[in-house]
């Protein structure tokens, strides 16, 4: 995002105390301190903040504590942009063997490790994004590395107790649904622009541990081609054993599902990608699984049970446990996602991986389309049993009718032919 787009030498420079830097920037030891640094993005839509910021030449290290970049509220933000919403919050930052002045001067970014340590990151997507017909290949990380102004030479990039939360609206629930990633630990190794470095090594290798919904503990093994046309890249990983109604937060609003019961054991998955298409297999593990189908009800803002949606899906889509019986080898799926050229990193990659855990649970398209007409029709009987019924009354109704003017009929001419005395 280029309202995003903050120099480091920008924060250098409090508007507070305004110092001349030309004096000291090419001295040999340089001590550059910064508290409570503000400034706002040139969009107005986000304010940073630093708490404390040391720089040391001597050291070549930097340090910088309570780096926040905060948003405007949800409404104002959603009027004015576009774009996701971001809101970072980031306790420490240390960079080492950081040469300051050849960045100042030239925009070389090198640096031998970065440290962050403890924080959040939380991303809300646009729900009045309209259809840009624009492909989003600039989303891919890759792609954002090699589009960066700056020349970047980073070795290591070291993550350390990061929640990551991911916010989207359902345009059909009317309510939000959040993904969470808790005390995300990890190593991105080879973080790189630079020309000289990509013809050593073009391929940047992340490792990742993290707690999805703050349960089940999720490992990833990523790369990244830093100079495939396609920004092709690769994902590995296992999610381990939890409770698998600890999802509901994010499955009922997102998914128009509520899980009842159901314990997950594994999830294994290994993935080819690129801007095109995303390869892979998947196994989900699982015993007792159990769901109910959910539809909007607009009237009180809430979702409710569709009961006969529910009940087909718990006998004829759901398969209740992976695999079927002890002993038997497990289901697993082959995934072919082509990606619509539209649809940011993120996402693609997150659809290609719930493509391949549909079918695992009974969930794939045919069945479900077969299940949809089983519900229409059921409706449809119920409809027709309805309206028979109403036949029924109306023709009981006027049989009663015709009765009792026949009987009103004989009354009256009982009457006529004897008249009182």
């Amino acid at each position: 995002m280029q309202e995003m787009d903050l120099h480091a030498s920008d924060l250098l420079i409090d508007s507070t105390t305004q110092k001349d830097t030309s004096r000291f920037l090419y001295c040999r030891d340089i001590v550059t301190e910064l508290n409570n640094y503000i400034g706002k993005t040139p969009s107005g839509l986000y304010t940073y903040t630093i708490k404390y910021l040391k720089l040391s030449s001597l050291n070549s290290r930097l340090n910088a504590e309570g780096v926040t970049l905060e948003p405007v509220k949800t409404g104002v933000f959603f009027d004015k942009s576009i774009n996701d919403r971001y809101t970072v919050h980031i306790d420490s930052v240390q960079l080492n063997k950081f040469d300051f002045l050849n960045y100042h001067k030239y925009r070389k970014f090198n640096v031998s490790s970065m440290v962050i340590d403890r924080g959040s990151f939380s991303l809300f997507s646009n729900p009045k994004r309209e259809p840009t017909h624009t492909d989003k290949l600039k989303s891919f990380p890759n792609v954002v590395l090699s589009t960066i102004p700056a020349d970047i030479e980073l070795d290591t990039l070291v993550i350390r107790h990061l929640d990551v939360n991911y916010t989207e609206l359902n345009n059909k629930s009317k309510k939000p649904g959040t993904i969470t990633f808790n005390n995300t630990n990890g190593r991105f190794f080879n973080i790189t622009n630079n020309k000289e470095a990509l013809q050593k090594n073009n391929t940047t290798t992340a490792r990742v541990t993290t707690y999805f919904m703050n349960r089940g503990e999720l490992t990833l093994l990523c790369t990244f081609n830093l100079t495939d046309k396609d920004a092709a890249y690769t994902y590995k990983g296992s999610l381990g054993p939890m409770d698998l109604k600890v999802v509901n937060p994010a499955v009922m609003p997102l998914g128009m599902v509520k899980i009842n019961d159901g314990q997950l054991k594994q999830i294994n998955f290994d993935y080819k990608a690129n801007s095109k298409m995303a390869k892979g297999r998947i196994t989900v593990l699982y015993n007792d699984l159990k769901v109910t189908v959910l539809k909007a009800d607009t009237d009180n803002q809430k979702l409710k049970r569709q009961t006969i949606a529910s009940l087909y899906a718990n006998i004829f889509i759901i398969k209740h446990d992976n695999p079927d019986n002890p002993g038997e080898a497990p289901r697993s799926f082959n995934v072919n996602f082509a990606r619509p050229y539209d649809m940011p990193f993120f996402k693609f990659t997150w659809q290609s991986l719930l493509t391949g855990i549909k079918p695992n649970v009974g969930f794939d398209e045919k069945k479900q389309e077969t299940t949809k007409a089983l519900v229409a029709q059921t409706i449809t009987n119920k409809q027709n049993r309805i309206i028979k019924r109403e036949e029924r009354k109306e023709r009981r109704a006027e049989r009663r009718q015709k009765r009792a003017e026949k009987k009103a009929a004989k009354e009256a001419a009982a009457g006529g032919q004897n008249p009182p005395g």
